[in-house]
């Protein structure tokens, strides 16, 4: 396993035994943020198994993406739980309860990428504003 995804996979470690429910989890809950709170309390070490495979798997490109092979990206079925391969590696390793509201964006631009450096937290409007600079910059 090469050194820099251990590292990320001891990130998202240390990220997951740091989860707790706040005092605001219930009032918060909906389906996906419970489905993310059984993952992280009650599967934390299998979901690492899981990005890690996922990680080893895929093929680094010239412009450092990782990517699973296929035209569209790849999903992951885990727990009960079907979710796009990239939003499953970023969630799992930043241990942050995503709602539906919530969007793992791609600072690379393709959606195929599973890279965790390549992958942030935003909104729909960040999604949309991203899409729209990716546009004028012509990538």
């Amino acid at each position: 396993m090469k050194p820099e995804i251990q590292a990320w996979l001891a990130d998202g470690r240390r990220n997951l035994s740091e989860h707790y429910r706040t005092e605001l989890h219930e009032s918060l809950s909906n389906p996906s943020r419970d489905y993310w709170t059984y993952v992280f309390e009650d599967h934390a070490e299998a979901a690492i198994a899981r990005v890690s495979d996922l990680l080893n798997e895929s093929e680094v490109l010239a412009d450092r993406c990782m990517v699973l092979g296929g035209k569209t990206p790849r999903r992951v079925k885990f727990r009960g739980g079907r979710k796009y391969a990239y939003q499953f590696v970023h969630t799992v390793l930043t241990a942050t309860l995503a709602s539906y509201e919530d969007v793992v964006r791609h600072t690379c631009h393709n959606r195929n990428c599973i890279r965790p450096d390549h992958l942030i937290s935003g909104t729909r409007a960040d999604n949309y504003q991203d899409e729209r600079q990716r546009i004028y910059l012509g990538r």
